[in-house]
């Protein structure tokens, strides 16, 4: 049966429209596929039918053998698992392919978009954003663009609440190449998520095309940096189009890349300052599953020099009699704010400065892990990063 809804998805000319239009006509694409031409005529809306008259399958086929190869599986618009919020769209993808573990994609879920070219500050709210919304269990949806998107995920990668990245491309091909460990994280606490076939490269046409499935997954879009001209501010409209909420994070009049929160703001977007302004929205429709949790000082002046790896506060002197080093007793005193993870890493740091791979391989957690929670403790003013990867203890340096 998958073969035939590849070689829906694959027909030359007939757009996901005219996909969505023929899945829907027919019980199944195998009907589609052995229709006659006088059937496809029949369908309502279909400007071409031309397209369907090629039954040619070696490209599915092709498409099948990669998937099984690369571990890639295909969600299709009849499963029982696709989401009913992209099926109830105009224009829904007949075919997903997914690479990763499928979360429950109808649970409550929020997108987080934003601009490739972020200021300190959009970095700093995307990460926050990203990582309260995960930890008080809701699923965050991104593009994974340079910037915003990205930094949200960093973010959300630490909550604790599976992720879902929607690509412009191929599930197997990363965009953009720094992204690699992050895509790798991604598919180890949630999913991936294309409608185009394994290999696709990335094409600008393709991501106004994916900005659709984003809105779509979500209950809301949140906009935490974008100028008026930008992939989100399309994304926000599709959202509208799909009658999604939009959420917009207060903007610096003065840096132009905010100017699209303005907009948004001015017309009618919900403020968002903080995520569980977005949460609200949505937390009576799922009460067992988004529950406000006490994230620790997050607050923009606590956070404000995350994206420039600043010089961390210097540790406060404290009159105390002993001998112990200044820096464990800063450390022993803020312990108890600190998740297990984080505990583990710090008491690794007590041993001197490490590289990232030595903390992964000496805590035995996942890579993606060991970076959460080493941004969060950068984040406290606990830890410093250094070149090449390495991190010590800030306090250790009084």
């Amino acid at each position: 049966m998958l073969q035939y809804w590849l070689w829906l998805l694959t027909r030359r000319g007939l757009g996901r429209r005219g996909a969505a239009l023929v899945a829907r006509h027919f019980p199944s694409p195998e009907a589609a596929y052995y229709a006659d031409p006088q059937s496809y005529a029949a369908i309502e809306g279909l400007r071409d039918p031309a397209p369907l008259l090629d039954k040619d399958l070696k490209e599915p086929e092709r498409i099948l053998r990669v998937c099984y190869e690369k571990g890639i599986s295909i969600l299709t618009i009849q499963d029982a698992a696709y989401p009913e919020r992209l099926r109830s769209l105009e224009d829904p993808p007949v075919a997903l392919f997914c690479l990763g573990t499928l979360p429950d994609l109808n649970g409550p879920a929020v997108a987080v978009v934003g601009t490739r070219r972020a200021s300190p500050y959009g970095m700093l709210h995307a990460r926050r954003m990203g990582y309260v919304l995960s930890r008080c269990g809701c699923m965050v949806v991104s593009g994974l663009a340079k910037g915003i998107d990205a930094s949200a995920m960093l973010g959300a990668l630490t909550g604790g609440a599976p992720v879902i990245g929607v690509l412009g491309c191929g599930v197997d091909v990363v965009y953009p190449a720094e992204n690699r460990s992050l895509y790798q994280d991604i598919v180890s606490h949630g999913c991936l998520l294309s409608e185009y076939p394994p290999g696709t490269i990335p094409k600008p046409e393709h991501f106004p095309v994916r900005n659709r499935i984003i809105s779509g997954l979500s209950l809301g879009v949140l906009v935490v940096e974008a100028p008026e001209r930008s992939g989100a501010m399309i994304t926000a409209a599709r959202a509208l189009d799909q009658g999604r909420d939009v959420f917009a994070v207060p903007a610096n009049v003065d840096v132009p890349s905010c100017s699209g929160n303005l907009k948004l703001l001015k017309d009618g977007a919900i403020m968002a300052r903080d995520a569980w302004d977005v949460l609200q929205e949505y937390a009576p429709l799922y009460p067992d599953t988004l529950v406000r949790r006490d994230c620790g000082d997050l607050r923009p002046e606590a956070l404000s020099g995350l994206s420039q790896t600043p010089e961390p506060p210097a540790p406060k002197k404290k009159d105390v009699d002993s001998s112990e080093p200044k820096a464990y007793i800063d450390l022993k005193d803020c312990e108890e704010t600190l998740s297990q993870d984080e505990q583990v890493l710090v008491s690794l740091l007590r041993e001197g400065p490490m590289h990232i791979d030595t903390l992964v391989e000496r805590s035995q957690m996942a890579p993606g892990r060991v970076l959460a929670s080493m941004t969060l403790l950068e984040v406290k003013g606990i830890v410093r990063r250094q070149a090449a990867k390495w991190f010590s203890l800030a306090a250790a340096e009084n």
